[in-house]
């Protein structure tokens, strides 16, 4: 792990995503910049800016290893915060998804359906249509739910509905 970035992650003001910006420019060319960050994601203090400088790495063109792959998944259970649940979501467009770690996604993505929170309700539908699309047994089952939700959801979450299925 580096010292610095990890040092950082600690002083975030939980605020400013400039700050975080700032924080991935200086350290993501490092050796061990994805090592600190998937270290961090399962501490409750600091999965908010772990979470998010993941999301920015991988938006940015870069790819994790089958073994980050399985830290992300691993991690799915103790995200806290409906941001670094967001992030989370934001990232499984960019993650091999293994086999046998298919029901721990399915049980986030399902807890995540249940969130107060529209952001991470939108997302966990599209992550429901991610593991359809690498698990062809899904397929079903989420074309029913996007079914559903695009006449129960709340307007917001209805929209990012429709992206999905205009991609599919």
């Amino acid at each position: 792990m580096t010292f610095a970035l990890s040092e950082e992650i600690a002083a975030w003001d939980g605020k400013s995503a400039a700050a975080l910006h700032s924080t991935y420019e200086r350290h993501r060319a490092e050796e061990g910049f994805v090592a600190t960050i998937l270290g961090h994601i399962a501490d409750v203090e600091l999965q908010r800016a772990a979470t998010w400088l993941l999301k920015k790495h991988l938006e940015t063109g870069n790819s994790l290893s089958p073994s980050g792959c399985r830290a992300v998944f691993g991690a799915l259970s103790v995200q806290d915060h409906w941001e670094s649940k967001l992030h989370i979501l934001q990232c499984l467009p960019y993650l091999e998804f293994p086999e046998d770690e298919s029901a721990g996604i399915e049980r986030f993505l399902q807890a995540c359906l249940e969130s107060d929170n529209k952001f991470v309700r939108a997302w966990a539908y599209s992550g429901f249509n991610e593991l359809s699309l690498r698990f062809p047994r899904y397929r079903d089952r989420v074309d029913g739910m996007l079914a559903l939700a695009s006449v129960s959801e709340a307007a917001s979450v209805r929209a990012r509905i429709r992206n999905i299925q205009k991609r599919r």
